[in-house]
């Protein structure tokens, strides 16, 4: 026991995501805090910790606040909407809670808990916080989720996910938000205490551990949006967003993702959509900071080098090993990984193409990085 304990304790220090029969979006999260020293992961209270200087930015602004309901928020712990500005900390109880609906709510039709935050002006090149359409992801959101040390009885699986999951939103002008199409292939209800394996989900945030020694924030990239109907209208502009809204997703399958309009795996090499829709389960029902709990919303550097597929600044040999690893695969292979898929435009393969990308950035450093080393 001890040994196995000591493992995953590793595991968790480097980030890792455990995976029990995964699924196949097993593209890693953005890490809050680097080890000074290594470069690696680190435990935001560890000696050598820093921000990760990824991180240009963190949202400024709370603009609405709607939990999904009061009965809980009386506690005053949970129903402070600030504790979601500023940078991410990885502490449990520095988070604002979007409340959950339970059953007889959600047949009233009451409306999920949400939060729009504000961000700074994209119009302004040296504004930190601004939003744009860059080169790879464009922001990460933390929650407080964490993954599970035991299989119990109560549904959680070692290794898995206890996790609170949202929706994505961003908007131009604060009325209209174009949401992130979303992938959830949980298979059924997984209860209060469940488990889910994150590598079944796909832009819903909440799915990477940000809990107990762990801060790991879920990437988006603004990119996925260019066919949503908001923005080929122009209502949603990609490179001036200034507003983000969280929605909670409550996790009894009430809620569905976006999957028909996502590709499928193993329907290569045409590639070709979900077939339909499918509920979205997460912990439900809960108590407490019930829903989503925000921690944070961090704003990152435009990613030049694409071969840095752990996204520490540097295309060395720890992405070397993650290319490797992926070489030959497709999307839904176990061991897919979709940042290896470096050339354009993307074919959901990793081959030859995809090398040329990785050996002509080989060792090269982020400027990001660069500037940070010489401060």
């Amino acid at each position: 026991m001890a040994q196995r304990m000591m493992i995953t304790s590793l595991l968790l220090c480097l980030g890792a995501v455990l995976t029990v029969l995964g699924g196949p979006y097993t593209e890693p999260g953005v890490n809050g805090y680097l080890d000074l020293v290594t470069w690696h992961p680190a435990n935001p209270l560890g000696p050598n910790a820093v921000l990760n200087p990824i991180f240009r930015g963190w949202a400024t602004k709370v603009v609405e606040y709607s939990p999904a309901d009061q009965t809980w928020s009386g506690l005053g712990v949970w129903n402070d909407p600030t504790k979601a500005l500023g940078p991410a900390t990885g502490q449990n109880f520095d988070v604002v809670s979007l409340g959950e609906l339970d059953r007889k709510e959600m047949e009233q039709g009451l409306a999920p808990g949400h939060i729009t935050l504000a961000f700074g002006d994209p119009c302004a090149p040296d504004d930190p916080a601004a939003i744009r359409n860059g080169k790879g992801y464009d922001f990460a959101v933390f929650e407080n989720s964490f993954l599970s040390q035991f299989t119990t009885q109560m549904g959680s699986s070692q290794g898995q996910m206890l996790a609170e999951l949202a929706y994505v939103e961003v908007s131009t002008n604060g009325r209209d938000f174009a949401r992130f199409p979303c992938v959830s292939l949980t298979p059924g209800p997984v209860g209060a205490y469940g488990t889910i394996e994150i590598s079944n989900v796909h832009n819903l945030a909440g799915k990477h551990p940000n809990a107990n020694g762990v801060c790991v924030g879920t990437p988006f990239d603004l990119e996925d949006l260019a066919g949503h109907p908001l923005v080929v209208s122009g209502a949603v502009d990609l490179n001036d967003v200034r507003y983000l809204r969280i929605v909670d997703v409550p996790g009894s399958g009430s809620s569905f993702d976006d999957a028909a309009l996502c590709v499928a795996p193993g329907t290569g090499p045409k590639w070709a959509p979900y077939a339909e829709n499918h509920p979205i389960y997460d912990m439900w029902p809960t108590w407490g900071s019930g829903g989503f709990d925000l921690e944070a919303i961090g704003v990152l550097h435009e990613q030049a080098l694409s071969a840095d597929i752990n996204l520490d600044g540097r295309v060395d040999g720890q992405d070397l090993a993650a290319f490797a690893e992926a070489w030959l695969c497709q999307f839904g292979d176990k061991t897919w990984n979709a940042r290896c898929d470096l050339a354009r435009p993307a074919d959901l393969l990793v081959n030859t193409r995809d090398f040329a990308v990785f050996a002509a950035q080989w060792r090269h450093v982020e400027p990001w990085r660069a500037e940070f080393k010489d401060r």
